[in-house]
């Protein structure tokens, strides 16, 4: 499937008639297309905080054959080539997104100078929307279970600190400096015309509490408590100056090798584990009904909602119409049923790579392949999967 870009905008002229039509004032960017991102979530939009953040953990991106399919070695991505941030990006005709902590490791190692004008990535995998002690307050949290502390209100504090350097700096895009470093910085204009990407928050909350034996309805009691969070996150940085969202839901992991190997239960049509998918499906809907209130209340902004949930499942659904042959297996790992050995993960010297990544769903237990990232992010920029309808996210 050709990643299309022609059919996505005049989006903004759309969306500032419609506006004025309803008496708000949303921001929109001059040129129609956005020129600056910020992402917020977990590993599916990781571009490297992960790596940096726990540099003992043996991480597999740091390994082949991640990264093989892009740009041909390890780009700290969990994933064989690009994720769906990566190719946003592209739609916008923007560089691919440092990941934030990189401007910290740079500082410390005296690395060159880092170009932040188009964004930042602040996703770290494993992370959560709850806090420790929130997880731990609802019943989710384990002692059995290490947690990342780089959760939602972890990454706004880093935003917060990336924008506090934006405003010391004034006009001068080349303020950020330390020592050796550096950094390129965006104007605050930029930053108030932005588009802000809360991913996948959810998804590890989730995960935490099925490992931790909790049962799907005790999990499923704890989803609003999740959206909440979100929904938090969402306010904070309206109340930094950003008015242009777009949050997206978590992806039906019923249907990945990890959950299919290390828990039992019924399965669908389509082989995928129905009590898991109705954790995440229960999200979607609540998170969307959440952010249909916030906009009645944040008429200022433009808040679209990125339904994963159902985009993964279009092609769960339909695979070859898609280009692509397997559902549930992984392309990445070292055997069993759904090629998933937890002792013995993608990127390790027993694993071996598919040879056609791009038939695959799942490229190695938990992650899509870059072929997948690919469709999903065009189904957001046409605007197919995302709410409200019929708006579109790309460059002409």
């Amino acid at each position: 499937m050709k990643f299309q870009l022609r059919t996505f905008c005049l989006i903004f002229a759309i969306l500032w008639v419609e506006c004025l039509c309803n008496g708000n004032a949303r921001k929109a960017s001059k040129q129609g297309c956005f020129t600056t991102l910020f992402q917020f979530g977990a590993s599916l939009f990781d571009t490297g905080n992960a790596v940096i953040a726990f540099p003992r953990q043996a991480f597999q991106p740091t390994r082949l054959p991640y990264g093989s399919t892009f740009p041909g070695y390890p780009a700290n991505r969990f994933s064989d080539g690009k994720l769906i941030i990566d190719y946003l990006a592209d739609a916008f005709k923007l560089e691919l997104l440092h990941p934030y902590l990189e401007s910290v490791e740079a500082e410390a190692t005296k690395k060159a100078v880092r170009d932040y004008r188009r964004g930042v990535c602040f996703s770290v995998a494993m992370a959560t929307a709850l806090s420790v002690e929130e997880l731990n307050l609802t019943g989710i949290g384990s002692k059995k279970i290490a947690l990342n502390p780089f959760t939602s209100h972890a990454q706004f504090e880093w935003f917060q600190n990336f924008r506090k350097r934006v405003l010391e700096s004034g006009t001068n895009s080349r303020a950020f400096e330390s020592g050796n470093l550096s950094a390129l910085l965006p104007s605050k204009e930029a930053m108030e015309n932005a588009l802000y990407l809360p991913g996948e928050f959810g998804v590890n909350d989730y995960r935490v509490g099925l490992l931790s034996g909790l049962s799907v309805a005790e999990v499923k009691k704890k989803v609003p408590y999740v959206v909440l969070k979100i929904v938090s996150l969402v306010k904070k940085l309206h109340g930094t100056g950003a008015r242009n969202f777009l949050v997206v839901g978590v992806p039906p992991q019923g249907c990945s090798p990890f959950y299919l190997t290390v828990l039992n239960g019924s399965k669908d049509e389509y082989n995928c584990l129905v009590e898991v998918n109705e954790i995440h499906r229960l999200h979607e809907t609540k998170l969307k009904i959440a952010l249909r209130d916030l906009r009645e209340q944040l008429r200022d902004s433009n808040i679209m909602f990125g339904d994963y949930y159902r985009a993964f499942m279009s092609v769960i659904k339909h695979p070859a119409k898609h280009g692509m042959k397997v559902r549930n297996i992984a392309c990445c790992g070292s055997g069993g049923k759904y090629n998933y050995i937890p002792a013995a993960v993608c990127g390790t010297s027993s694993s071996r790579r598919c040879s056609k990544p791009e038939n695959y769903v799942y490229w190695d237990d938990f992650h899509p392949t870059d072929a997948l990232n690919k469709i999903i992010a065009a189904k957001f920029a046409s605007g197919k999967y995302v709410e409200p309808p019929n708006l579109s996210l790309g460059c002409s």
